[in-house]
């Protein structure tokens, strides 16, 4: 994903705020969706690490 940069007293268009709105919540659906890979693989990790201890 790129950076948008703004600088002071830039608008944006409705057209324009709703198309980075929908941009930024595909985002966040893409990066909750990885985050909960990483919570999955990180809990099997974790629980054959305990298993190994005893």
């Amino acid at each position: 994903m790129g950076f948008i940069k703004f600088t002071k007293g830039t608008s944006l268009s409705d057209k324009d705020r709703k198309a980075l709105q929908k941009l930024l919540s595909d985002e966040k659906k893409k990066l909750q969706s990885a985050l909960k890979d990483v919570d999955t693989s990180l809990s099997m990790l974790g629980g054959k690490k305990a298993k190994k201890k005893k």
